[in-house]
């Protein structure tokens, strides 16, 4: 560790909880390596039998990361997550040198990306750090709330396994968009809330990166939805405009999961429609724009965009 990234580190300490993360700056935000500490935590622990080894890695990860492992955030039963985590961390050295590999990697990616970012959007700076963990395969991005805040977090192993052969530029674009569009837009749990959240950090990869594939802007999983939806578009415009209210989880596993609302419709094809959407809205508005229209402005602009791009009958 350099006397740069040792200095970063005590300031961190001093400013927050102890924690042994490699801390580093990245332009404005502030980048949390925690990969480095899971390793050693896994190594420190495995001469401990279950139910200790798990307790230790709470124990340790908590007071840095708050209920980021364990099983309320998941909303599963203990037994049930502690039995995901064991498998987990008996599966962890087959992925351990590419995660390592990631974060070492991981600066080199997000510096440009921030950059980029701030040329169309301004400087992000105020906003929390932004942390690099072990996700134990739960994501390669997004935001998630630890302790009532919400952060911004990179899960080193799947990106290591996604990202080996394809650009990561437009996926880092999209998840920054997210942090940036939480001082200007408010999360609910209404489809259409999620609607515009992926669809218009989708359109804003897709802009900033206009040679994107579809695979790069994170549009080719399950299938490519695409071709799906424009195979489908009016079934799949309309479903989701019907569902626009709708706090169901389970209309809004099949619009943004691993969901299905029908044989045709594949699950998560609302990023599609919602990037669509975004685009219509687009036609007449900046990036800028649209990442400060707010929620009263968000709801019937929607409504209007869904209407442009296919006819509906009546609700």
């Amino acid at each position: 560790m350099n006397l740069r990234t040792l200095i970063a580190a005590a300031a961190l300490l001093l400013a927050s909880c102890a924690t042994t993360a490699d801390t580093q700056p990245a332009g404005n935000l502030q980048l949390v390596d925690l990969t480095d500490d899971f390793a050693e935590t896994w190594d420190r622990t495995q001469q401990l039998d279950g139910p200790a080894r798990l307790a230790a890695f709470k124990a340790h990860f908590d007071p840095i990361i708050p209920g980021f492992y364990s099983h309320e955030r998941h909303g599963m039963p203990a037994d049930q997550y502690d039995g995901l985590f064991a498998g987990a961390l008996t599966r962890f050295p087959e992925k351990r040198e590419a995660t390592a590999a990631m974060a070492q990697r991981f600066a080199s990616l997000i510096r440009p990306a921030e950059r980029r970012f701030g040329q169309e959007f301004g400087p992000l700076s105020g906003f929390r750090p932004i942390y690099l963990v072990t996700s134990l395969g739960e994501f390669d991005g997004g935001m998630r709330t630890l302790g009532g805040k919400g952060y911004l977090m990179f899960g080193a192993d799947v990106m290591a396994e996604l990202y080996a052969n394809r650009s990561p530029q437009p996926f880092l674009h999209h998840e920054l968009f997210h942090l940036y569009h939480t001082r200007t837009f408010d999360d609910c749990s209404a489809v259409w809330c999620n609607l515009w959240n992926e669809g218009l950090a989708t359109y804003v990869a897709h802009r900033m990166n206009p040679g994107a594939t579809d695979d790069e802007l994170l549009l080719t999983n399950p299938v490519p939805l695409r071709q799906a939806v424009e195979a489908n578009r009016q079934e799949a415009v309309c479903a989701v405009r019907d569902r626009l209210d709708s706090t169901d989880r389970k209309d809004n596993a099949a619009l943004f999961s691993s969901g299905r609302l029908s044989e045709r419709l594949p699950g998560r094809f609302g990023y599609y429609v919602g990037y669509l959407a975004a685009a219509e809205a687009g036609k007449t508005r900046s990036l800028k724009e649209l990442a400060q229209l707010g929620n009263e402005e968000v709801r019937p602009l929607l409504e209007a965009s869904l209407r442009g791009l296919a006819d509906c009958p009546s609700a």
